[in-house]
């Protein structure tokens, strides 16, 4: 793993974040970081924003926790301590929360995992799916269930960052936007919480939509 990791960073960022003229790291080690996003996700290894995204370096700060869980507020906390840095210095002005579906942390959830190192975080979720079984109805259709326990997850911990003080203060100032994004993994494609309709709609275009592109583009009638 570690020489994939080190292959990575030599053969195809270093090129590309410092091996031209006006590359863009020594610019950022120069004059610093003005990041347009702060993104809450999960650790999960499939959907890591930098790569969904295909990020350049410099545009968005991190913080991930498993299932892009957000717990209340708690002063000292490693989140706690990232939202005051990225809103109250670098005075970001969009926070993402970013979950996905076919989440471990969800599913562990559904399974009642016994990992006691897992309980703390499994504890903020149990609101969240009481709140997708009320939605669903279906306790026995387990996808069904799963996939709006993440949408559900991902609204708890939305409602949750209000308790931060710097969440709380940026957004008073009026200059934060807080955002909710589901991953959708099998579909490749990204869906959007609608506040209007309480509802994660697709924002991007898809697996569905590239397939097609494809077969149009080689389609010779």
């Amino acid at each position: 793993m570690t020489d994939k990791l080190l292959e990575g960073f030599e053969n195809r960022f270093l090129p590309k974040a410092y091996g031209d003229d006006g590359a863009l790291m020594p610019e950022l080690v120069e004059y610093g970081q003005k990041p347009d996003y702060m993104i809450i996700s999960c650790a999960d290894s499939r959907a890591d924003p930098g790569i969904i995204f295909d990020a350049n370096p410099g545009v968005f700060f991190g913080f991930k926790a498993i299932g892009a869980i957000v717990r209340p507020y708690k002063e000292g906390t490693a989140l706690a301590a990232c939202l005051q840095f990225a809103l109250h210095h670098l005075k970001v002005p969009k926070l993402y929360v970013v979950g996905h579906t076919h989440c471990g942390a969800v599913q562990a959830l559904h399974d009642n995992t016994d990992d006691t190192d897992l309980a703390s975080f499994m504890d903020v979720m149990h609101d969240a799916m009481e709140q997708a079984r009320k939605i669903t109805g279906h306790d026995n259709d387990e996808e069904l269930l799963l996939r709006e326990a993440e949408r559900q997850v991902v609204n708890l911990s939305a409602k949750n960052l209000e308790t931060y003080p710097a969440v709380r203060e940026a957004l008073d100032e009026n200059r934060l936007i807080i955002e909710r994004l589901i991953f959708d993994m099998s579909e490749g494609r990204m869906l959007r919480y609608n506040s209007q309709s309480g509802t994660y709609d697709p924002v991007t275009k898809g697996l569905a939509e590239l397939k097609s592109s494809r077969h149009d583009d080689k389609c010779t009638c």
